[in-house]
């Protein structure tokens, strides 16, 4: 098909009196031409018209031929399918409007995960040729488990921009948070040429220009998002020029930026400011010793390439000695698209939208099950009029063609309401989330400026593709199925029993148990772990310990010294996050997985973790080349069933870079795939509750002057007031300041597991609203098209329960299958889950096999569907068979 039969199909469709009018002007045109040459040859007038009639052969005819060769046939029947779709959704409204919510309520939940994965993967930001737009990474593995990345200054990133060409120019971004007239707000340092680089204008005011970001002398100015805007001044227009206060200094605003503008990240920061500002605000609170750490993005040069841009990089970075001196692996640079999307090459990222996806698209799948047993059941009603169709000519194809027509058009009208149901649902979900959060982290959450994304052409293509996918998915099997009759019998009013009907609706109703146990299952199990978890003790205390996270680490004695100079703090401790390793004991070659803490002296005191035998750390021992640990209970009892672990050597493995509050390993320590060291047993503490079933900690030395350990505090008083008065203090002077309770922190994990725990129900409750009022819908209009034969039956002698287990079988057997398919699903993705690192990390919170919540769940299904089929078997045991027969 060229252009040009693209462009009169597509005329045919929206002036097709217009098209019809040309094509019969033009075959008037040939057949007076016709009769003109045969006038001309001494034919008679109306015997020239006769033959030239015949050359054409009849004109209506000749007219579709004309159209078929157009391709404009194929849009004039397709209007008259629209038509005729239309009249047969008028005579039954019901039935259309009930498939229209039905998938749209299972295509709206898929568009709404869509539409989050759409911000996060693929909605670029709104920015000049961002293709080309680079972030610069430097990668160096110095051992396993650390950090690979290196990071950027703005001294690094000053000399790139002078030493290199591979740019035509970069910027650098760092992120900020700290309260803007006493709001907290999210922030983003950038250098002058930011609003430049990436070629957009404000809105409002202008953008930041390179003078305000001059280090040493940087303006007190920021440009406000759109929405920071709304945010903090309500959309304020006369705002540009207004003076507002952050962290105690005057700043003036000079501009807003435009809706959809979001610098670069997934969300956009309430504001931006000079780079410099933050260089100046931290050289006269900590001195020019401290190094700001920026990223750097690039607008790569037309004319060099990604890997000749890299190669360059990895050469300049080789030769700069401030790199070369650090331990560990060959420096290496990446280069990473940097498009206001997540990378592609987060594999994790994207696999998180997996179970998110299949757990929607179950709703989706049993709406459309529901749908096509629906029109599997309403194709008995039409065998007369189809066949009477096929009778006067019409072929298969043709039916199939019409019949699809009629389930596209319900399907594109349920994307329509798919688009309002998505958006609701995000807007639910987010207000739902933001109401029931813990106090503590609703601060932290509200910075990301979460927001149910806006509607856009990739969302839209989304639902017209979903649209025709559910089309194929409830409409081809009923239209194949529909089109396959005995004409014969239909001709003398009889309706045709296939066997295949049955078994296609038994096979829906099969599959749409089976999802409906499956969502459930996973509710029940989720609804058993956050109960479980609010109800153990966590085996720590938890009533008066508060946690600060110290992110700016030159300012650690200070913060330190502010804390335990504070009145409401009674002790101050130190841990660091947990790492894997290996542990075995000198005299026998028992070894056991581990989890290696560093804790300081005090710890054991503020969290409340008794000794059970042997002594804690002390003040002398503050770094792990003390060669001294503490122990588990359970560690003690699998190394040392008998006792007398105290004084005991270890060999400990651990995979790590640096020594827990130490310094760093050498190189070659660095480089090897084990660090191992020998430490004495000098202590054995009680297990943590129910987490030490799953890990087995190990203690090491450390202290709260020791850097990238978190501080936990024993305060006095209540702790939520003792914390916000902490907060108060601290973040006056440090903004990257952290201070949550830890009841908060330890209510955190009951809190998702209620999250997933309400996403869950909510989805397998709506799979069994489906799943129920589809099979009562299924068996009210079979027993209604079945009165005749169960009249006849009854007339014939059949007892009322015989009549009620013919109806019954219809729907019990494929509902036992479904449950034993759902369950059998549940243990299936349960047993896959535990083979993934996350479905490990879940394992450890709930029991993914637990007993309870399968027979729950199927206990649920069961009385659901025997609810749901009672109404249609009442309704057959009370059919009066005088009444049918007199009838018929």
């Amino acid at each position: 098909m060229n252009l040009r039969d693209l462009l009169l199909r597509i005329r045919a469709l929206v002036a097709p009196r217009r098209v019809e009018r040309e094509l019969d002007d033009e075959l008037a045109f040939h057949i007076e031409r016709e009769t003109q040459k045969h006038i001309s040859s001494g034919l008679s007038p109306i015997d020239a018209r006769t033959r030239a009639l015949a050359r054409f052969g009849p004109v209506p005819l000749a007219a579709d031929q004309c159209r078929d060769a157009r391709g404009t046939g194929f849009v004039d029947d397709l209007a008259r399918d629209i038509f005729y779709a239309l009249r047969t959704f008028r005579r039954a409204p019901l039935s259309a409007l009930t498939i229209v919510a039905t998938v749209a309520l299972g295509l709206g939940l898929v568009t709404a995960v869509f539409a989050v994965y759409s911000v996060f993967m693929l909605r670029v930001d709104a920015v000049r040729s961002p293709g080309e737009l680079f972030a610069v990474q430097m990668v160096q593995r110095a051992g396993p488990g650390t950090d690979p990345y290196v990071f950027f200054t703005r001294d690094d990133y000053d000399a790139m921009r002078r030493e290199t060409s591979v740019f035509t120019d970069a910027f650098a971004i760092q992120d900020y948070a700290g309260p803007v007239e006493g709001r907290l707000a999210r922030a983003a340092f950038v250098s002058g040429n930011f609003f430049q680089l990436l070629g957009v204008q404000a809105a409002l005011g202008r953008p930041l220009l390179p003078e305000d970001d001059e280090r040493g002398a940087a303006r007190p100015v920021i440009v406000l998002s759109g929405v920071g805007w709304r945010k903090l001044f309500r959309g304020d227009r006369t705002v540009i020029g207004r003076t507002v206060v952050i962290n105690g200094a005057p700043h003036e605003i000079v501009g807003v930026m435009r809706d959809g503008f979001r610098g670069l990240g997934i969300t956009p920061p309430d504001y931006w400011a000079p780079l410099a500002l933050a260089e100046q605000s931290r050289d006269e609170a900590t001195g020019p010793t401290d190094k700001n750490i920026v990223e750097v993005i690039g607008r790569l040069k037309p004319a060099i390439s990604r890997e000749a841009a890299r190669a360059a990089l990895a050469l300049w970075v080789s030769g700069r000695p401030e790199f070369n001196r650090r331990p560990g692996s060959p420096m290496q640079v990446r280069l990473t698209p940097r498009q206001g999307t997540l990378s592609f090459d987060d594999i994790e990222t994207q696999l998180l939208f997996v179970p998110l996806f299949f757990a929607f698209g179950l709703i989706l799948m049993i709406g459309c099950a529901n749908v096509a047993n629906l029109l599997l059941a309403r194709g008995l009603s039409r065998q007369r009029e189809i066949g009477i169709r096929l009778s006067l000519g019409a072929s298969r194809p043709r039916i199939i063609r019409q019949l699809l027509t009629e389930s596209l058009l319900l399907a594109l009208a349920a994307a329509a309401c798919a688009l309002l149901v998505s958006r609701l649902f995000l807007e639910g979900a987010l207000s739902a989330v933001m109401t029931t959060i813990p106090p503590d982290f609703v601060a932290a959450v509200s910075l990301l400026n979460l927001a149910a994304p806006a509607a856009d052409w990739r969302l839209l293509m989304f639902l017209v593709a979903g649209a025709v996918v559910s089309t194929v998915f409830f409409g081809l099997a009923p239209a194949l199925q529909a089109t396959r009759l005995d004409l014969v019998r239909v001709a003398r009013g009889e309706v045709t029993r296939d066997a295949r009907p049955r078994r296609a609706r038994r096979s829906l109703i099969a599959v749409q148990v089976a999802a409906s146990a499956l969502l459930l299952i996973c509710a029940a199990i989720f609804l058993r772990g956050a109960f479980a978890a609010a109800t153990t003790d966590p085996g720590v205390r938890t009533s008066d310990t508060v946690m600060v996270n110290i992110d700016d680490e030159a300012r650690r004695a200070a913060n330190l010294q502010i804390l335990r100079a504070h009145p409401l703090v009674a002790i101050v401790a130190a841990s660091s996050p947990s790492k894997r390793g290996v542990i075995e004991t000198s005299v026998s070659p028992s070894r056991m997985s581990v989890d290696q803490l560093a804790a300081s002296s005090e710890y054991f005191t503020v969290i409340g973790l008794d000794l059970v035998s042997g002594r804690g750390f002390t003040q002398a021992e503050r770094t792990a080349d003390a060669g001294v640990v503490v122990v588990s209970q359970s560690i003690a009892r699998q190394l040392w069933p008998g006792g007398g672990g105290i004084g005991q050597v270890v060999r400990l493995e651990v995979a790590s870079s640096t020594s827990p509050g130490g310094p760093l390993l050498s190189a070659a320590e660095a480089r090897s795939a084990k660090v191992a060291r020998s430490l004495t047993v000098i202590g054995i503490v009680r297990d943590r509750g129910r987490a030490s079933e799953k890990s087995h900690p190990v203690y090491l030395p450390t202290g709260p002057e020791s850097p990238g350990t978190e501080l936990l505090l024993r305060v006095r008083g209540n702790p939520e007031q003792a914390r916000m008065a902490l907060l108060e203090r601290l973040t006056g002077l440090d903004p990257a300041f952290g201070i949550l309770t830890l009841r908060t922190t330890s209510g955190m994990q009951t809190y998702l597991l209620q999250i997933a725990f309400g996403l869950t129900v909510v989805l397998g409750g709506l799979a069994l609203v489906l799943t129920v009022s589809g099979l009562f819908s299924v068996l009210s209009y079979l027993v209604e098209q079945q009165a005749k034969e169960i009249g006849v039956r009854m007339a014939l002698g059949a007892a009322t329960k015989h009549v009620a287990e013919l109806v019954l079988s219809q729907s019990l057997r494929p509902v036992g299958i479904g449950l034993a398919a759902g369950g059998a699903l549940a243990t299936a993705v349960a047993i896959v889950l535990m083979t993934t690192p996350a479905g490990a990390e879940i394992a450890a919170v709930v029991d993914v096999f637990d007993p309870a919540a399968y027979a729950a769940s199927a206990l649920v299904i069961a009385t659901a569907s025997l609810i749901a089929v009672s109404v249609p078997t009442l309704r057959a045991a009370r059919i009066d068979p005088i009444a049918i027969l007199r009838k018929d």
